[in-house]
């Protein structure tokens, strides 16, 4: 019953990107080997470096639609012109560099299915095997992310809106208010949905991989932004954003021990992490 509840939901996969490199050959390949899934589109909106012919021609091969920007813009300008050009039942959006597995697609769709209240699904991060110490360190930080994400008031918290791989009932998110300027995309697409009475949903069967950032100084920036989103998050929204971002200490520190546990190096190296980039934390612009 559940694999013909998916065939009836339709949908398409939405990836903005900057760079136009050679990932989004993998991150396409792994889309369409999905199972138990009936056909789709995937769309990507590119802007600054220009895709080279010969990524567009194997993305195209696979039955990619790609729109390219002259005028350069933010990641939520393309989420935007993405939904705009979104017409099935279910939006799901992801990024330039995500490895897919077979099935994620389709645990997605039987969350729409099951609940038909449901308007936001989101799915379970992972890190791919590290190729420098500093990455094997961050993948600590992501496993670590992902119990708290499950644990926390039962999965319903912003930590589990990740842009890697997130997905709304499109009806629903073309509501959405859209801020070209936005930073944290991922967090403010979770209170908008609440905003909105929607929905939330986490499905940890969806299961995508990420690579890790490989050196400290790729995370000055991502890390700064991060710890400015409550002070941005409260300009556009006016309830108790205090108790949102309270991370229970029982979970956080249940998350932790089970990562020493198996990891007490790279989990003791990560809390050295932390503090430093908060040290080294950019002014918010």
């Amino acid at each position: 019953m559940k694999n013909s509840s998916n065939k009836k939901l339709t949908f398409m996969v939405g990836i903005p990107t900057c760079y136009g490199g050679e990932s989004l050959i993998n991150t396409v390949k792994t889309l369409r080997a999905s199972k138990g899934v009936s056909d789709f589109r995937i769309v990507i909106i590119a802007d600054r470096t220009p895709i080279k012919q010969s990524i567009k021609d194997k993305l195209e091969k696979m039955g990619v639609k790609i729109y390219w920007n002259e005028k350069e813009g933010s990641q939520f300008k393309k989420l935007k012109q993405l939904i705009n050009k979104c017409n099935e039942d279910v939006f799901i959006f992801t990024q330039d560099d995500i490895t897919f597995d077979k099935y994620t697609l389709k645990h997605i769709l039987s969350k729409f299915s099951e609940n038909p209240k449901s308007t936001m699904v989101s799915s379970t991060i992972l890190p791919l095997s590290p190729i420098t110490f500093f990455e094997s360190i961050k993948t600590s930080e992501t496993r670590i992310h992902d119990k708290i994400t499950k644990r926390w008031n039962h999965a319903d918290n912003y930590f589990a809106s990740s842009g890697r791989c997130i997905s709304f009932r499109t009806k629903h998110i073309k509501k959405f208010r859209i801020p070209e300027t936005i930073v944290n995309g991922d967090t403010y697409l979770y209170f908008e949905n609440k905003r909105l009475n929607g929905v939330h949903v986490h499905q940890p069967l969806a299961k995508v991989f990420i690579r890790c950032p490989q050196r400290l100084k790729d995370e000055i920036g991502p890390s700064s932004r991060y710890q400015y989103s409550h002070k941005e998050m409260a300009k556009y929204f006016d309830y108790d954003l205090k108790k949102e971002y309270k991370i229970p200490r029982n979970v956080l520190v249940q998350a932790l021990m089970e990562e020493f546990v198996i990891h007490p190096l790279r989990t003791t190296l990560l809390v050295g992490v932390v503090l430093l980039l908060r040290i080294k934390r950019q002014k918010n612009s």
